[in-house]
This record gives C-alpha cells, sequence and structure tokens, in this order.
C-alpha cells in the first residue's frame, strides 16, 4: 500500500487531499503543529509538532512515504497579515528548510511544495507561462518564491525529486469564517454579513475548483515520471469581480448592494496549463457558476460558523430594521435624557447667589451639537427653549413673555450657538469622509503607478542590459562573422546555431534547406525540441509559417502556439528562390519583438553570406574534391566531411549514418550513374582506402539507412556496414 505524508493544518486543501487519497486506498500520515485539530477518521496517524523540530528526522523515518505534500502557500497555519508578516515569513521558510532537509536525509523519493499565483505580483497581459520570470512584491509573494528558490535547489542538489505546484485561485466551499481565505468566499462572506459587496470591474480573477486542484495533484503523483520540476495547474477560466458579485446576487434569496468601485488599469493575472494539460492530460470539471450557489447554501445554512453573535443578528430582516431605526433615533432619546437634569439644574440656579449666571441651557446645546452635530444642535435648543418658557411662566404670563424682547434675545443665542457648532461639526465629518475617500483613491493610484513602474523598470533595466552588453554592437556583429569564417569548410551551418543561439538568447535553433521549392530538409538542429517538426516538412502543411516568409517576412508565433516555431526566417537567393529557412523556438514572450524580428533578419543574411562563401570555396575546388566526371569525393575529402558530421552529433546538432558498398567490377562513372540519383542532395558519396566507395547519409540513423540500403539492392548494388 502507497502511502503520503501531508503537511498542513486541515484546511480546504487538506481536507480534500485527505479524501481523494482515502478513495484511492493510499495509507495516509499527516504532520500539523497545533494539538487542538482533532484526526480525521481517514489518516492513519497523525503527528503534532512545529516543521522546524528537531524530531522531523524521526517522524519521517516511522512513516516512511513515497511523497511528502507540502500545502505551503494554502497552509491555514500561515496568516499573511501586516501585524506579523515578518515572524510569517521567518516560520514559514525555516520550517521548509527543516522539512526538505530530513526529507533528503531520510531518503524520500518525491517531495511536492504548493505555491500559487501570488508570486506574481505585476501586470501580464498574456497567459503566465512556468518559464517566465516571477515579480513579487509582497512578504506573502516574496516567502512563496523563496520556498519555490529553496525546492529547486534540493531538486539538484540532492537524489530527492522535488516538484513545485502553482494552484492558481483555489477556491472550495470553505467549513468556517476562518477557512473563507479565497477570494470568491470572501466575497460571500461580506454578502452575507452586510448585504453589500465592493467590486472593481477591471479585476479579472482565476477560478480552479479545490477537488480539480486535488485531481491534477493526484495525476502528478501518481505519474511514472515528471519531465519538468515546476506545473501550473490553473483552470483557465476567466471570471471579473462584477460578475461573481452579480451571480451572489441572483443566488441570494436576500437583497445584495452591489457598490461598483472600478477604477485604475485593468489587473489580469492567468496561469497557463498547457504544459501540465499536454503531459498529464489534465481536464477541470467544475466552474465557479456551477460552485458558487454550493458555496451560498451551505454558508447560509450554517450561519453560526461564519457570523459573530452581533453579525447574525443584523443579517435578520426585521431585527436589522428595528437595529437601524434605534441607532437612529437613539440620538434624540439621547437629547431629551439629558435634557431633565439641564433643567432641574436651571431651576435650582434660578436666585442662586453662586450659580445664578450660568446658562445650563447653552451648555446643554453646546454638548450635543459639539457631540452629534446639526440636527441634535436644533432639537435641543428647541427643548431647551421650552423648558425656558416654562420657567419664565412661574413668574410672568404667557402674553408678557411673548411681547417680551430679551425672550427673543435668548432664543437667537441659543439657536445662534447651537446651528453654528453644530454646522462645524458636520462640516468636520464631511471633510473626514472626503478625506478617507481620497486616501482610499490614492491608494488606488499608488497601487496602479507601481505597478506602471514595475513594468518601467524593467524596459529600462532590459535596454540598459543590452546597452552595457553591446550584443549587436558592430564589434559584436563582427564577432559573428568572424567566427563563421574561421568554421571548417562545409561546418558553417553548425557554427551557425551556437551563433544564433547566443543572439537570440534560445537553446532551441534548427536550420533547413529547401529543396525543389516544395520540401524542407533538416541541415542541422540544436535539440530534440528544434527537432519536433521533422527531418523533411512538406511546405504545404504549414501555410501558416511558410506564406509568411514567401513574403519575405519574419514568421512570429502570435498565438503561441506548442506545436510552431515561436519565430521563423527565410534566406533567399539573388533570384528569390527560398534557400535556407531558420526556426526558432521556446523564446521569451518579450522577445516576440519586431526589434528581435530585425534582428533574425540581420543575424540570418550573415549566415547567408557564409553559406554561399563556404559553397564557393567547395566549387571552386571540385576539381580537387571530387573524382573526374563524377560527385563522388575523393578519399581525404570524404574524411573530413564524415570528421564534421561526427562533430556535430557529439553536440547533438546532427545525426549521420555510413555504409559502403561493394564495385563488383564496376566502373565509378557507372557506380555513380546508378547510386546518385537515389540519394538526397545533402548526401555524399566518397572513396575508401580498399577502392569501395562509401555513402554518408545526413541526419539519417542506422534504422532509417535501412530504406536506402534496400533500393540500392533492388538495383543490384551490394551495400554492407562497416561492422560486417
Amino acid at each position: 500500500m502507497a502511502s503520503v505524508l501531508i503537511v498542513g493544518s486541515y484546511g480546504t486543501l487538506a481536507n480534500e487531499l485527505i479524501n481523494k487519497f482515502n478513495k484511492e486506498n493510499w495509507r495516509i500520515y499527516t504532520l500539523i503543529s497545533s494539538k487542538k485539530l482533532i484526526k480525521p477518521a481517514h489518516v492513519f496517524e497523525q503527528y503534532v509538532f512545529p516543521y522546524d523540530s528537531s524530531s522531523m528526522k524521526e517522524v519521517m523515518s516511522s512513516c516512511r512515504p513515497e511523497v511528502i505534500i507540502f500545502t505551503g502557500a494554502y497552509d491555514p497555519l500561515y496568516q499573511w497579515n501586516d501585524e506579523g508578516k515578518t515572524e510569517e515569513t521567518l516560520k514559514y521558510i525555516t520550517g521548509l528548510s527543516n522539512l526538505l532537509m530530513c526529507a533528503a536525509l531520510t531518503g524520500i523519493r518525491h517531495f511536492i511544495y504548493i505555491s500559487s499565483e501570488h508570486v506574481y505580483e505585476d501586470e501580464y497581459i498574456v497567459d503566465i507561462k512556468e518559464e517566465m520570470p516571477i515579480s513579487p512584491n509582497s512578504f506573502q509573494g516574496m516567502s512563496l518564491s523563496q520556498g519555490e528558490n529553496l525546492a529547486m535547489h534540493f531538486n539538484s542538489t540532492t537524489q530527492m525529486e522535488v516538484t513545485v505546484v502553482r494552484l492558481a485561485g483555489m477556491y472550495g466551499i470553505p467549513a468556517n469564517r476562518e477557512a473563507c481565505t479565497d477570494d470568491f468566499s470572501k466575497m460571500c462572506l461580506k454578502a452575507l454579513i452586510s448585504g453589500r459587496i465592493k467590486v472593481n470591474a477591471k479585476r479579472i480573477l482565476s477560478a480552479l475548483y479545490v477537488k480539480d486542484a486535488v485531481e491534477g495533484l493526484y495525476l502528478l503523483i501518481n505519474a511514472q515520471e515528471r519531465k519538468h520540476q515546476l506545473y501550473h495547474i490553473s483552470s483557465m477560466e476567466e471570471v471579473t469581480e462584477d460578475a461573481v458579485a452579480k451571480g451572489i446576487q441572483e443566488n441570494y434569496s436576500q437583497q445584495i448592494e452591489i457598490v461598483d468601485q472600478t477604477i485604475g488599469l485593468k489587473h489580469r493575472k492567468i496561469l497557463s496549463n498547457e504544459r501540465f494539460c499536454r503531459e498529464f492530460h489534465f481536464e477541470v470539471r467544475n466552474s465557479i457558476q456551477d460552485i458558487l450557489p454550493q458555496m451560498l447554501s451551505y454558508m447560509r445554512k450554517n450561519k453560526n460558523l461564519f457570523l459573530k453573535k452581533e453579525e447574525a443578528e443584523e443579517s435578520k430582516v426585521f431585527g436589522s430594521k428595528i437595529r437601524q431605526l434605534i441607532k437612529k433615533f437613539f440620538p434624540f432619546l439621547e437629547c431629551v435624557f439629558f435634557f431633565l437634569p439641564f433643567f432641574m439644574l436651571n431651576n435650582r440656579a434660578v436666585g442662586s447667589e453662586y450659580f445664578n449666571g450660568i446658562n445650563f441651557y447653552l451648555l446643554y446645546v453646546l454638548l450635543f451639537a459639539i457631540v452629534h452635530g446639526r440636527q441634535q444642535a436644533i432639537f435641543a435648543s428647541l427643548l431647551s427653549v421650552l423648558g425656558y418658557s416654562f420657567r419664565q411662566m412661574y413668574t410672568a404670563s404667557g402674553f408678557s413673555l411673548l411681547i417680551n424682547i430679551n425672550t427673543y434675545v435668548w432664543i437667537a443665542q441659543i439657536f445662534i450657538v447651537g446651528l453654528t457648532v453644530g454646522q462645524l461639526r458636520d462640516k468636520y465629518r464631511e471633510m473626514e469622509a472626503d478625506k478617507n475617500d481620497r486616501i482610499d483613491f490614492l491608494t488606488d493610484r499608488l497601487n496602479d503607478i507601481t505597478v506602471i513602474n514595475n513594468s518601467n523598470t524593467r524596459i529600462k533595466n532590459y535596454f540598459a542590459e543590452k546597452i552595457i552588453s553591446s550584443t549587436e554592437s558592430i564589434g559584436r556583429i563582427y564577432d559573428i562573422t568572424s567566427r563563421l569564417d574561421k568554421a571548417s569548410k562545409g561546418e558553417v551551418l553548425f557554427a551557425a546555431l551556437d551563433t544564433l543561439s547566443e543572439i537570440m538568447v534560445t537553446r532551441d535553433v534548427s536550420i533547413y534547406l529547401v529543396s525543389n521549392q516544395e520540401y524542407c530538409r533538416l541541415a542541422s538542429a540544436s535539440s530534440e525540441r528544434a527537432r519536433s517538426l521533422g527531418k523533411s516538412i512538406p511546405m504545404n502543411n504549414y501555410r501558416d509559417i511558410f506564406d509568411v516568409l514567401r513574403s519575405k517576412q519574419v514568421f512570429i508565433n502570435r498565438v503561441l502556439d506548442s506545436k510552431l516555431p515561436m519565430m521563423a526566417s527565410a534566406l533567399f537567393d539573388d533570384q528569390s528562390n527560398m534557400r535556407i529557412v531558420i526556426f526558432l523556438w521556446d523564446l521569451p514572450y518579450e522577445q516576440m519583438t519586431l526589434y528581435h524580428a530585425n534582428l533574425l533578419t540581420v543575424v540570418g543574411a550573415l549566415v547567408y553570406s557564409s553559406v554561399v562563401r563556404d559553397a564557393d570555396y567547395l566549387d571552386a575546388l571540385a576539381h580537387r574534391r571530387f573524382i573526374e566526371d563524377t560527385t563522388i569525393l575523393q578519399e581525404s575529402a570524404f574524411r573530413q566531411m564524415q570528421e564534421i558530421y561526427l562533430h556535430a552529433r557529439e553536440k547533438g546538432y546532427a545525426e549521420l549514418s555510413v555504409f559502403y558498398i561493394y564495385r563488383n567490377g564496376m566502373t565509378l562513372k557507372q557506380l555513380n550513374d546508378i547510386v546518385t540519383p537515389l540519394l538526397r542532395d545533402t548526401d555524399y558519396v566518397g572513396m575508401t582506402a580498399d577502392g569501395n566507395l562509401a555513402v554518408l547519409l545526413t541526419n539519417t540513423n542506422e534504422n532509417e539507412s535501412v530504406h536506402v540500403r534496400k533500393r540500392l539492392q533492388e538495383k543490384n548494388i551490394k551495400t554492407y556496414l562497416e561492422k560486417e
């Protein structure tokens, strides 16, 4: 029975991993750092230790799992908030380092490090592939990227296989409030708490359901081998915040208010899963539109797990309205309540020697104007006028009170002071609110400016590097031509591979020779990837490429089709006939520009010039290289050509196959007329020391040479291999 050790607290990802491996009949061990967590039923053994514990080696020796899964980016243990981000980073790196070290010392076969899309925090207009450089800005992003570098280092320096997997935009149905860590569950929680969701329509999210993520991880773990050490698992499903909010609004029984706060630049961060799907035949089965109603339904049915007591009360419609009414009218009730003691104090102060000069009503109005503002100031002034009038009527009639000018002066004094102070208080509140709104606005603008500045910095650094390295300077161009000139005669095409690879910054370069304007035959290639189109290419099968090349333009793979080269250029002779085609594979996306297309054209022209000069030189020596009236090479010339291709094969640039022909009394002219039509233009026939002939088949292995030997056998030409 296979076994797995899952490192991480019991969150959405860990629980789903446990369910999946239990269904597949794996023995499950878990490592957590909190004694409060309850062991799930399907877990065979649970270990409770800090990740940086000195006992970790004994733990791994005890369970001896085939694979360790470190949930990392999705481990609920780590809280990447502003308060303890430095401590979390230190704890994260030290824990991961200890786990990797102990796993390597114990002899664990496979270690999986779970990362996320947070290592990319710049703007990307295209889908992010694994080879694109990371751009972390936050403490969480930097911690995850440092963890990736640490994992990659162990993969290259130990016998343990370490795989880094980035789960892009993973979400699931949360078990409780603490599990609401992804964007979608957070939006559902806000709808549940306040009935309001703030959205930015320019923010595009990636959505990967946790079950799909776990299925992808299981495919990766269960595979016989893995071709790469870094993969993206993503659904490639794009959804905007406002679309998610509308989905919540449609599936929620109560009214949800959507507050549009769209501002700034479009924010898109989608990880490409092309490499993972191509290797493991991964298929996404769940969509956010299907899971969102289930998430809302579960959270509504279990409100006690997601809402605090006061929030649960506010979520009730009737109770919420009552609470709002009470909150709205409470200042007025408070005003009435405090009026009574001030009324009594004012009555006691009348006729008092010490307090007769104090205007308690004025103090009362000032108090509520300062605390609550203009509305309460007016209400307090009205109550004060009633209290003042009631007290004056103890000694005077109502009519005399109405015609007394002092009454109106006193009323004007109370209202003027109350309204002035209340107006100032309201104005201050408005200024405070405007200030907070402006701070939020400027913060968003600052984030946009930061993103733009990062992009400009990358461009500046790129061109600064170009200026410093001067790879396209006159001296560099001279170095290219000198290197090609120094190449052995007949070896120019192989030397051109090194030149193109260095200038265009790619390890995968192939050069094809055009035959009859219908086919391209492989002359040299620097890698298996560069040979992926085959050794012979019918041009009509790749019209997307050759229609562009025939118009003497550079082909650029803007749709990022993995089956086609990223860039291609054709070289023409004086009669505008296509002679040579250069294919570049796996170029960095920032180099697929007009500038690099022009650079490829210039370098290709230099290569073609050297090839033509080399061919002219060899033609000029034809009388010394070939036997008279034939295309059969002299023994020394054939040996030189064979050495060139043997050297190219050692570098991985070409294949070759050599076999020999018995003359059987035939003249060289007779053999030449029979053999030459059965070979390609790129193949060579030469003399051997024993007087027989040798055939050099370029870019052909020994198995493929059988077909050529069979054709010669049909013409009664007997062949043999050297080993025979």
